[in-house]
């Protein structure tokens, strides 16, 4: 996956994630889970039917001691999905931590209408390891500020 570079705080803001996220109950514990177009999440589903799925996951952490961003890169093996989403963690502190712990990142269609347990793709992080890793990071260089 390519690596994106941003320079000024106009470039982060311009490449924000627009669809949202947000956290799913799953299991008895929260997920979290970024929102995407329907008819993308559906391109995603018709590439990735009847194959066994492998899904390379990146957090990509911009931070400057005040505001932190992280890329979400994900690239599904063998097809030609891949999608960046940059988010502004100081603002989603609880959607880090469930990935911390739990380990998976869900894609769900933006639109109401399609939001149900159904139309939710989970994956596995390969490394939970790196997620909290992340975390910690994002924790130590986050200043929650009054704008």
């Amino acid at each position: 996956m390519p690596k994106r570079n941003f320079t000024t705080l106009e470039e982060f803001k311009a490449n924000m994630h627009k669809e949202g996220a947000t956290l799913m109950e799953f299991s008895g514990g929260k997920v979290p889970c970024i929102m995407i177009n329907p008819k993308k999440y559906n391109e995603l589903l018709k590439k990735i039917y009847g194959k066994k799925v492998v899904a390379d996951t990146l957090l990509d952490i911009f931070y400057d001691g005040q505001d932190v961003f992280v890329d979400v890169q994900i690239k599904f093996r063998d097809t030609d999905f891949e999608e960046n989403f940059l988010l502004y963690a100081n603002d989603m502190m609880e959607f880090f931590e469930a990935l911390a712990e739990s380990g998976l990142i869900a894609l769900a269609p933006s639109e109401t209408t399609y939001a149900n347990s159904e139309n939710v793709f989970m994956i596995q992080l390969p490394r939970k390891d790196a997620a909290e890793r992340a975390l910690e990071i994002i924790k130590s260089n986050a200043k929650k500020y009054t704008r």
